[in-house]
């Protein structure tokens, strides 16, 4: 790249992220004044009230069971969708085009937004989570798998083809033969993101835990959500752990250990469906079919677009904006130093890694709307409430990134350079920094691509953003508002992915 563009580039961004700091009210000073607030807090979540544990056992358990169903259904929708939505496997242009073109749009609304939609048509319960999680999945999941059908090696199909075998046997031995572990691979990261995000779905009424939280919280039960808070991180920490330890064994997997493979995954399928099986009754089909038709009357209602507030609605898609990118940047501040300290081939002590690595699996397990219900309680209703809550999460996600790209640097440019003698300054620029920056690049504009999502949702709790017009225009039924609103976020959101990709593929 020219460098004066660079340069211009940098300038630009300098001057978009004071903007996005002024617009999204990040103060320090809104810090510090909320710190009593703070400590008063967690001095009344303790001790934690475990009087209701069964309560809580029992809605863990709907949660948990929300996110396999919506998860299992999310699959068997995507995998059609994802083949024929491939480059190399679609029937046609047309097909193609249709195919990708629905899942952008289904990927760019976030969940709780499809929560919403269908509480109010399929009225308060579990049964409207997961349908909001089968929309989001299958916007995800069908892309995750058209680039695992599209990454495939054409050659073993083609051989398969000249022997004259069937369709089947060509798909079984070609095609899913090849795409199996990425697919596996895949399925298993958005059962992990769809359970974690059934824990907040029920801020609006979509079931799970989510609504006893959000109730225990507006009674100023502290101790009662301590236990929960408790209990969340837990299953969420286990969940984490299991799922990443499924997803190396299955991206490790050779044909040597294939039957290794085979049988840990079947009994990951089988551990997953018996919770389910044991703990909750699934979809009830008769809420099902009588719901469907409302869903229909609901979405007919949006219809035409009531555009009469779309300038105060384009200023708050601003204020989201502005508050994804400020979550972004306060993010990567943090993540830089716990990236390094978390990383194996740096030189630190083994308590201070165990010790950080904990803290960030703390900050991933929980969901950013569970830290913006509580930052907003101490910090206030504003959008900087919002920006915290984000950079938290976030934070989680960047710190492993950037450790697991310090592992892979080359060390040889770092040794040569030690050989020279240059100075400590000289080698961390030179030996470390050049190699990492281009992918800590890619990966900090991926969180804003997901940042953006995630703050057009925190309104829904006060903190800041176009979430609480959203939620109010539903609740006065003024669904046309609704549409408009939806309308601003698919495009936004379109917009911003697209751009991010492509400064992607340039870095990378």
């Amino acid at each position: 790249m020219n460098k004066r563009v660079e340069y211009a580039l940098w300038a630009i961004a300098f001057f978009v992220i004071i903007w996005s700091f002024q617009i999204s009210q990040v103060s320090i000073t809104a810090l510090m004044d909320g710190y009593q607030y703070g400590v008063d807090l967690v001095k009344e979540m303790f001790p934690p009230n475990f009087k209701n544990f069964d309560t809580i056992v029992e809605l863990l358990g709907e949660t948990v069971a929300m996110g396999v169903w919506g998860t299992i259904i999310g699959t068997i929708i995507s995998l059609p969708l994802g083949f024929l939505g491939a480059r190399n496997l679609t029937p046609n242009k047309i097909v193609y085009v249709l195919i990708n073109e629905l899942t952008n749009i289904l990927r760019s609304i976030p969940d709780i937004v499809y929560a919403l939609v269908f509480v109010v048509s399929v009225a308060v319960g579990s049964l409207a989570g997961i349908l909001a999680i089968v929309f989001a999945t299958i916007g995800l999941l069908t892309k995750f798998y058209i680039e695992s059908f599209e990454s495939i090696d054409m050659k073993p199909i083609e051989a398969i083809r000249s022997t004259g075998s069937g369709y089947v046997y060509m798909l079984r031995h070609g095609i899913f033969e090849q795409a199996l572990p990425l697919i596996s691979n895949y399925t298993l990261y958005l059962l992990d993101h769809n359970i974690r995000i059934a824990m907040v779905l029920g801020l609006v009424g979509a079931g799970g835990i989510g609504m006893e939280l959000y109730g225990e919280l507006r009674y100023f039960s502290y101790d009662k959500v301590a236990a929960m808070l408790i209990c969340i991180l837990v299953i969420l920490s286990l969940i984490d752990r299991v799922s990443n330890y499924a997803r190396e064994i299955i991206l490790h997997s050779s044909k040597h250990n294939k039957e290794y493979f085979k049988k840990t995954f079947v009994a990951i399928l089988f551990i997953a469906l018996g919770v389910v099986a044991i703990i909750y009754k699934p979809l009830e089909l008769g809420s099902l079919i009588t719901g469907l038709p409302r869903v229909y009357e609901t979405l007919a209602g949006f219809f035409p677009l009531d555009l009469g507030r779309i300038e105060e609605f384009g200023l708050l898609m601003l204020e989201t904006i502005a508050m994804a990118i400020a979550a972004t940047v306060i993010a990567i501040v943090f993540s830089l130093p716990l990236g390094f300290v978390l990383a194996k081939n740096i030189n630190v002590n083994i308590p201070t890694r165990v010790i950080v690595g904990e803290f960030i699996n703390f900050l991933r397990a929980m969901p950013d709307l569970l830290f913006a219900i509580i930052l907003v309680s101490i910090i206030g209703l504003s959008p900087f409430a919002g920006v915290l809550a984000i950079a938290l999460h976030v934070t989680g996600f960047l710190a492993k990134f950037y450790a697991e790209t310090i592992e892979s640097i080359d060390e040889k440019p770092i040794e040569a350079l030690t050989s020279t003698g240059s100075s400590k300054l000289h080698i961390l620029y030179h030996g470390y920094f050049k190699q990492i920056v281009p992918l800590f690049h890619s990966y900090n504009l991926y969180m804003l691509d997901r940042n953006v999502r995630a703050s057009t949702t925190m309104g829904l709790v006060g903190a800041g953003g176009i979430g609480f017009e959203l939620v109010m225009s539903i609740k006065l039924f003024e669904y046309q508002q609704t549409a408009t609103i939806i309308l601003l976020i698919i495009i936004v959101v379109s917009i911003i992915s697209k751009v991010s990709s492509y400064f992607r593929k340039k870095l990378v």
